[in-house]
């Protein structure tokens, strides 16, 4: 569900940076971000702006499970951006 949020910068694909960041999210026992960060860097701040505002613009549609609604909670998040090559 997350992954309709995702885009992929265009200065990032002209200059076919690629690479994984994970975004460290943390849930208040309101069901509100109570923080998030980047965990590990794609090593483009770009792309790793853009695996924040992802994760920012998801929370809202991504539910949270019953076990855990109610409870404060941490989650790490990997955000793969790879250009793939057109041809297959």
């Amino acid at each position: 569900m997350a992954a309709r949020y995702k885009r992929y910068p265009l200065v990032a694909r002209d200059n076919n940076w690629e690479g994984m960041a994970t975004v460290r999210l943390a849930i208040g026992a309101n069901g509100m971000i109570a923080s998030i960060s980047i965990e590990q860097s794609s090593g483009h701040a770009v792309l790793d702006r853009a695996a924040l505002e992802m994760i920012r613009k998801a929370k809202g549609a991504v539910p949270i499970p019953a076990a855990l609604r109610g409870k404060p909670f941490v989650i790490s998040i990997p955000v793969l951006y790879e250009i793939k090559d057109p041809r297959g």
